[in-house]
């Protein structure tokens, strides 16, 4: 597939757009926490976080050079990542859930930035489509539920990356990224209750377990360290827009 360069007044352009479509993106998350029964509306979202989360487990267990066994998601929006590593990298793989999520939603914030703020959402969707599609053939495709799930999300956002113009996309692909960003730190703040709460069975109750310290001493390294990728790339992503529009 061949790419044209953007001219210096397209990329002004496009730069304009994507800073709008960011803006839009967070109103609309940020109105959608005030709508009675929006959780309804957002139950997809909330799975395609909690693969996203799962997928970092996954992805930095074979970093560590780990093998993953399953990638689990259930109807409740939890989810599940059975893996096999060496004990040494316990710690990253832990870690790669929540600040996976963070890492991810910033990578899609910064895609833009690849091809001159142009047709980067359609790039973005079919991307992330395709890494659905391939990850849940390869670690999901035991249990029906989370078979059916990454499959329907991976097609989704594959069409979406096809089928939209590419202003839609661009939109989407912000939508996404800011549902990350935010629901990377909401998640944190769920864990950091739940290990308050005495909970055994979460990454942060896990980690305390093989590497002591408090469960709660975890979930706030985590959460601030999701804030520190959350800042680094809302500065680098309004930097890289102030360049293109000079």
């Amino acid at each position: 597939m061949a790419y044209i360069a953007s001219t210096p007044a397209q990329t002004h352009t496009g730069a304009q757009q994507a800073r709008r479509h960011l803006l839009i993106a967070t109103a609309v998350t940020c109105l959608l926490w005030f709508i009675p029964y929006s959780w309804i509306l957002l139950y997809p979202l909330r799975l395609y976080i909690t693969f996203i989360h799962e997928a970092g487990h996954a992805l930095t267990a074979l970093a560590a050079g780990g093998r993953v066994v399953s990638l689990t998601i259930a109807p409740d929006g939890s989810g599940l990542t059975q893996t096999l590593q060496d004990p040494r990298s316990i710690w990253l793989v832990l870690s790669g859930g929540y600040l996976g999520t963070a890492l991810f939603g910033a990578l899609l914030l910064q895609s833009g930035r690849l091809y001159g703020w142009r047709n980067h959402g359609k790039i973005a969707l079919s991307a992330s489509g395709i890494f659905f599609i391939l990850a849940t053939l390869m670690w999901s495709w035991r249990d029906p539920f989370s078979l059916t799930t990454g499959l329907l999300l991976g097609i989704a956002l594959w069409a979406l990356g096809r089928c939209c113009p590419p202003h839609i996309a661009n939109l989407c692909t912000s939508f996404l990224a800011v549902q990350c960003c935010l629901n990377a730190l909401g998640d944190l703040s769920i864990l950091l209750h739940l290990t308050a709460s005495g909970s055994l069975h979460n990454d942060a109750a896990y980690m305390a377990k093989y590497y002591g310290l408090s469960p709660v001493f975890w979930s706030l390294l985590w959460g601030g360290m999701a804030l520190a990728i959350l800042a680094l790339s809302l500065r680098s992503y309004w930097r890289a827009m102030a360049t293109a529009r000079q």
